[in-house]
């Protein structure tokens, strides 16, 4: 029985060494890029992608295991030419997307996912675009190390192979099977909340570096089985000319601008982001036993401006950040997040505002790397990152991470150790599943929904006492804080779809030159970036799908989506459009064919761009 167990653990760790051997190529193969970083720093892509090559070592170890379960009693699984055509299957397959990853970075500067495969359907154009390629070459060099590393691989096989067992085989099986629960450890990389994803092996600010840790072949994989990949788009409603005609209507543009933030030239206008978790738009109207839900952020409306109408673009985080900074839209069946080759196209907010000199920190009390997000923070230049190990574990509720309280202590003293001027954005937690506060509950009942509205209930308090220490800084009279939602959220229910995206956003600081205002104008988190460059004068909007709201000539409407359908808001009401079915799951007002049609066209039409990230 030891033999075995001896034969799987060389077995794992002889792929484990391989993809240390492939990281070792990709970073010689991009040795112009590789010198610029510091040892420190390459050494570190070795440690961190460990966590990416111990769940792919994972992945291949496990039908090895079900090979020697089952030569217990089959004695065809005792053959060692079985194991030498897996090993070989295997080994094509890993070099050829290790060698076609080389390449890949070299042209779209991301590690190879499942990209390249849209283009099998069109392999002429395939071809063309790799016939500057020297694809002999190439295929040569595959030729040879695959080669080389089968005879490697041969040997060691040899050297490791298990002798017939005649006894304690029950033990044995048992043993196995034990051994292949435990194999979930790495492939899902580690204990943490979180499933390993890209965001796990980033560490650095560096995106090179980044990259260099990923693993290519769990890079493919993982991209080839999430959702959105297939590289089709299923909704095909009009041709493209008739998609820009709608869609160049609803982006009109070009009035006057109403100028609502003093970003004056000689001294830089700070920027603070509250992204508040789950802040649905429908909490602030309510009062239990005379007790409002939000008391702290309906008395700030009239120290601010507060936009009354505005929809999330998503129903998750990983939708929503993209969608606040950087305008872009949600995808109804994933994110672009989890694509970082896709999410680094992306302009954001905090790289504009870092080249004009900002310190840029993110906040956050969980781990960022949930749902891809750190990649995407990392793109954007995001330094420092705060996170979940920056805090004490006395002060993190059970599952996510440090209380908002807690982090907001620390993005006020970040803050004011700061010299430069900042675009800072902190994202809350309290108010996410499970609901769990430091403070004793305001509203009394174990259930669902009075535990959400006791978790904003904190989370407001929090709010208001940030903003009552930020106007006691020195750095208030130059600053705006936007707070708005990542997402709305489905409770309390109203039996209104709509109501589940619509999310509350407040604009203070002392850079205001009005307050007390409510803009009702409806609008998106999209409209967030661009509004914002605009007031902060920049000349070019790079964020096509963010409208200016303070534009008098944009058109009010919002569209956001979901699971598998989609809503469309403007001024005659709105629809809530379910893919599955077919059919609208809410209209009122007037909303009618024109609605259905413009969210028709704008689902296709960012589906189509996301495509083509």
């Amino acid at each position: 029985m030891a033999a075995k167990f001896k034969f799987l653990l060389l077995y794992f760790l002889s792929w484990v060494l391989f993809f240390d051997c492939l990281r070792i190529l990709f970073l010689i193969y991009h040795s112009a890029k590789t010198k610029e970083l510091p040892f420190s720093t390459i050494a570190a892509t070795f440690w961190y992608g460990l966590r990416m090559d111990l769940s792919m070592s994972a992945y291949i170890l496990l039908p090895v295991v079900l090979f020697v379960l089952l030569g217990l009693i089959i004695p065809f699984f005792r053959k060692p030419l079985i194991y030498k055509i897996y090993t070989g299957i295997v080994l094509f397959f890993v070099l050829l997307i290790s060698i076609c990853d080389l390449e890949v970075y070299d042209a779209w500067g991301f590690r190879i996912d499942a990209t390249p495969l849209m283009f099998l359907s069109s392999p002429r154009e395939a071809l063309a675009s790799v016939s500057h390629l020297p694809l002999v070459f190439i295929l040569l060099g595959f030729a040879l190390a695959f080669t080389l590393v089968w005879f490697a691989f041969r040997f060691v096989l040899k050297k490791i192979f298990f002798p017939s067992q005649a006894r304690l085989k029950i033990i044995t099986a048992v043993s196995l099977l034990a051994f292949m629960a435990i194999l979930i450890i790495p492939i899902r990389g580690g204990f943490q909340l979180a499933p390993l994803n890209q965001s796990s092996v980033y560490f650095s600010t560096n995106i090179y570096a980044n990259h260099s840790a990923i693993n290519a072949s769990w890079n493919f994989l993982h991209s080839l089985f999430s959702k959105g990949i297939s590289g089709k788009n299923p909704y095909q409603y009009y041709p493209a000319d008739y998609q820009k005609k709608i869609v160049d209507s609803l982006y009109r543009s070009g009035g006057s601008i109403t100028q609502l933030v003093n970003f004056a030239a000689d001294t830089p206008t700070n920027i603070i982001i509250v992204v508040w978790e789950s802040f649905t738009e429908k909490a602030t109207h309510i009062a239990i036993d005379s007790q409002q839900v939000t008391p702290q952020f309906n008395k700030l409306k009239a120290q601010g401006i507060y936009f009354s109408n505005v929809y999330a673009t998503g129903d998750r985080t990983n939708k929503g950040l993209p969608g606040i900074l950087s305008g872009y839209p949600a995808m109804p069946n994933t994110t672009i997040i989890h694509s970082p080759g896709k999410s680094g196209k992306l302009k954001v907010l905090s790289q504009l505002f870092k080249e004009k000199g900002y310190v840029t920190p993110f906040f956050y009390g969980g781990e960022p790397e949930f749902a891809n997000i750190k990649s995407y923070l990392y793109h954007a230049g995001f330094d420092p990152i705060i996170a979940k190990n920056n805090f004490s574990a006395k002060d993190m509720n059970s599952k996510w991470g440090a209380h908002d309280g807690v982090v907001m202590n620390r993005v006020i003293s970040d803050l004011n150790k700061l010299d430069k001027p900042f675009f800072a954005t902190w994202l809350t937690l309290s108010s996410h599943e499970p609901f769990e506060t430091p403070v004793p509950p305001v509203f009394k009942g174990k259930e669902i929904n009075m535990q959400f509205m006791n978790s904003l209930h904190y989370t407001d308090q929090v709010i208001g006492d940030f903003i009552a220490k930020c106007s006691q800084q020195p750095w208030w009279k130059h600053t705006i804080v936007i707070i708005t939602g990542d997402h709305g959220h489905r409770l309390p229910d109203t039996g209104h779809p709509a109501d589940d995206f619509r999310i509350p956003m407040l604009w203070l600081g002392g850079a205001l030159q009005q307050t007390g205002v409510s803009v009702n104008k409806i609008s998106s988190q999209l409209d967030i970036a661009s509004t914002l460059i605009n007031q902060a004068h920049f000349v070019e909007n790079p964020f096509p799908f963010s409208k200016n709201i303070l534009d008098d000539a944009t058109n009010e409407w919002a569209f956001f989506t979901f699971n598998n359908g989609f809503g469309f808001v403007d001024t005659t009401g709105r629809l809530v459009f379910d893919n599955v079915g077919k059919l609208p799951i809410q209209k009122e007002g007037n909303a009618g064919a024109k609605e259905m049609e413009a969210g028709k066209v704008m689902q296709q039409f960012t589906y189509e761009d996301f495509l083509r990230k």
